[in-house]
Parts: C-alpha cells; structure tokens; sequence
C-alpha cells in the first residue's frame, strides 16, 4: 500500500469514528471540539498514519510524531475525564488540531534539514 493510502485511509477513518462517537453520545466529536473528538483526531487521524509509515520507512522522526500524537490524545482525554466529561465542548478543537500537526511538520522538516546540512558539513 502506497504512503498516499495510508494517509488517505486513516483521515476518513478518523472521521468514521468521530461520527460514531458523535452520533453515540450526540455530542459534537466529529467538529473536534470534544477531548473524545480531539483524541480520536490526534490517535487515528495523526498517530496510526505516522506510525505505520514509520514502520515502512524507518524513520525516528516519523516514529516520535507519532508517539507525540498519542501521547497527546492520551492527554486530552484524561483532561476531559478530569474536567468531568468526554463529551463536554471545548472551544479551539480541530484548528488547534490542524495547528499542532503543521507545527510539528515543520519544526521535524527543520531539524531533518538541520541534521542532512550537519552530516554533509562534518564529513572529511
């Protein structure tokens, strides 16, 4: 399975589970404004891909964004049990989401150039 699918695969996915979650409890977890919806989003919808395609490739970077991504829905959702409930609406949701992700792909972009330049430089 190409890199593509398995991105393109996991967003839906993510998705899917959102809207059962949503249509569950009848809450707004497909908006992301959950800590269910915003779990479902980091874990599925972040984490799986990255982890699978850093299985495939071996990438470390990869591997830690993926830890990230979990470790951050893990987060949200005992903050959300420690705030009373899953399904209560914060505001922020999927923007902070989609801020997160392009933050963390361009500080990784940053320093796997950082490293390449580093590596070509102190090479004999």
């Amino acid at each position: 399975m190409s890199d593509i699918r398995v991105v393109g695969a996991s967003v839906p996915l993510a998705f899917l589970l959102a809207g059962v979650v949503s249509a569950i409890t009848e809450s707004p977890a497909v908006l992301g404004v959950t800590p269910v919806g915003i779990a479902i989003y980091l874990a599925v919808g972040v984490g799986l891909p990255q982890y699978l395609l850093s299985r495939r490739t071996g990438s470390r970077l990869r591997l830690g964004l993926a830890r990230l991504a979990a470790a951050g829905g893990a987060f949200v959702a005992v903050a959300g049990i420690g705030t009373g409930s899953l399904h209560a609406e914060w505001s922020g949701g999927l923007v902070a989401i989609l801020f997160a992700v392009v933050l963390g792909n361009v500080l990784g972009a940053g320093v796997r150039e950082f490293q390449s330049g580093y590596r070509s430089t102190s090479r004999p």
